[in-house]
């Protein structure tokens, strides 16, 4: 994470985000390199965890609360580059949150070099979720296809999810992907994007119901906001907003994003 906004948030913490054992916590535990062996309460905690298939996954954590938060990054962005203090800060006064960043970004490994799909990438989320000891049920918060990857983990386990969280998450649609000629190997996290919206498209919906969010920025895309509306059958307790700005609405238009996302966590 950038920005001098975290040592604000440093100082709203309660405690280190290690201090809750997790319901759903793997025998192996993380290796933290930037942390001290017992950190203070008020220290954010940065560091790697290695995943069973040998990768070193990049995260970041802080604050303490339930339902704890998960920010997942779009395409080829770490979670732990692309949120700005401004965004995060108030989160971390409410609740735990924790961001990492996903194979092929930021200071993470790179993925083997083979054709990925969101069967690997919720692979990669579950072990994540799991090591840093994230509680369920969880909040799951992704912008633009870090939210078409949480719609997919979710929809693999929606027993753990407390709510879903969608920032300017685009309905793609696998033919018009597959004219676009998207290929895995367009992209560092070698995801196949056409496959991962096969798998969304033909989802059962509802998929659960707990609650959703789905926040759509008014300037990106002149149908965007019928586009993601696609995404309100993920569940019954679904209502989505629409705030003034471009597609990167947490770097452009925080206080409004904020608003809502408190306000979801708040009726949780």
């Amino acid at each position: 994470m950038r920005g001098t906004g975290f040592a604000l948030a440093a100082a709203l913490l309660l405690a280190a985000c290690n201090g809750d054992p997790s319901d759903e916590a793997e025998s192996g535990k993380s290796e933290d390199s930037s942390s001290p062996a017992s950190p203070s309460p008020a220290e954010p905690r940065t560091g790697t965890l290695t995943l069973a298939s040998g990768e070193s996954v990049y995260y970041w954590c802080a604050g303490e609360g339930r339902p704890g938060v998960l920010l997942e990054a779009g395409t080829d962005y770490g979670g732990t580059e692309v949120y700005p203090a401004a965004f995060v800060d108030p989160l971390v006064a409410r609740t735990r949150v924790c961001t990492y960043d996903r194979l092929g970004t930021g200071r993470s490994d790179p993925p083997a070099y083979r054709r990925r799909t969101m069967r690997d990438l919720c692979a990669v989320q579950d072990q994540v979720l799991a090591k840093l000891q994230l509680r369920t049920p969880y909040v799951l918060v992704g912008e633009s296809r870090g939210g078409n990857v949480n719609i997919g983990c979710a929809a693999r386990h929606p027993d753990r999810v407390a709510g879903l969280v969608t920032i300017d998450s685009p309905h793609d649609h696998p033919d018009v992907l597959r004219k676009k000629g998207l290929v895995w190997t367009d992209n560092r996290e070698f995801v196949d994007y056409v496959d991962n919206s096969e798998e969304l498209e033909t989802l059962t919906v509802p998929i659960g119901d707990f609650r959703v969010l789905v926040i759509t920025p008014r300037e990106n895309d002149p149908g965007g906001e019928v586009n993601q509306g696609f995404w309100l059958y993920l569940s019954p307790n679904s209502r989505q907003v629409t705030i003034d700005g471009p597609h990167h609405l947490h770097a452009v238009a925080s206080e409004e994003l904020l608003t809502e996302i408190l306000k979801e966590l708040g009726s949780l």
